[in-house]
């Protein structure tokens, strides 16, 4: 990890959980609200790396010295900032840190497109996609792959992410990614069959929508259980 070359002995510090070490590099700074964010080969700050382990005392020290910086330029070589790392690892204490008082954007994305809620949702933390939500995340930004939040809640299997996006996040069901696939498509084809009859049952996804390649949802199925449960259980 660059964080480990001895040029960087901050964001080693933080990568050691070493709050001691930390305060004493900081203390130590010529001008600490311009030091405190120097970058490593990596272009990640001591900030992104104390998120990355979640110490949540040295977070609280590092933003105590930033109380002027913008996080959302604080982006490393895949753009990601620090709440883009703070929302994949699942921590709300330190997400809650990183916003308070704060004018920031919840909508970033990274190299590959991705949003922090994006993020989340991949990771299963329910809580952390709520407080996004609530904080004016969107849910239609698509990825690189063309992909919105509700296609990775789909097919990881999550109903109360896909509830939460279609509801509170009021996530449109019928988008399609590059290859042509909606949600409901990634469900089955993931062998969620509860999460695509909850799609089509209670969100209105279309079942008869084809991808690239003219194949319905249906037919992209795991496998012949997954399509009879789909079937049986989905209104006509």
């Amino acid at each position: 990890m660059a964080g480990q070359e001895t040029g960087y002995p901050l964001h080693q510090a933080c990568m050691n959980n070493e709050l001691s070490k930390v305060q004493e590099i900081v203390e130590h700074m010529t001008n600490p609200s311009v030091e405190i964010v120097a970058k490593d080969s990596d272009n990640r700050t001591a900030l992104h790396w104390a998120i990355s382990f979640q110490n949540e005392e040295i977070v609280t020290y590092l933003l105590s010295h930033m109380k002027d910086a913008d996080v959302d330029t604080l982006k490393d070589d895949s753009l990601w900032t620090p709440i883009h790392i703070a929302s994949s690892v699942g921590n709300s204490n330190i997400l809650k840190q990183l916003i308070e008082g704060r004018n920031v954007d919840l909508n970033l994305q990274t190299v590959q497109g991705t949003t922090p809620i994006h993020l989340a949702v991949s990771k299963k933390h329910l809580q952390i996609c709520k407080f996004l939500l609530e904080n004016g995340a969107s849910v239609r930004i698509k990825d690189k792959q063309g992909q919105l939040p509700l296609h990775r809640a789909a097919s990881i299997g999550s109903m109360g992410l896909v509830e939460m996006l279609c509801k509170e996040g009021r996530s449109p069901v019928n988008v399609k990614d590059k290859q042509g696939w909606t949600p409901l498509f990634h469900a089955l084809a993931e062998g969620h069959g509860d999460v695509a009859v909850l799609l089509v049952n209670t969100f209105n996804a279309d079942y008869d929508l084809e991808d690239n390649n003219g194949i319905k949802a249906v037919d992209v199925s795991l496998n012949e259980n997954v399509k009879h449960f789909f079937i049986k259980h989905v209104h006509e």
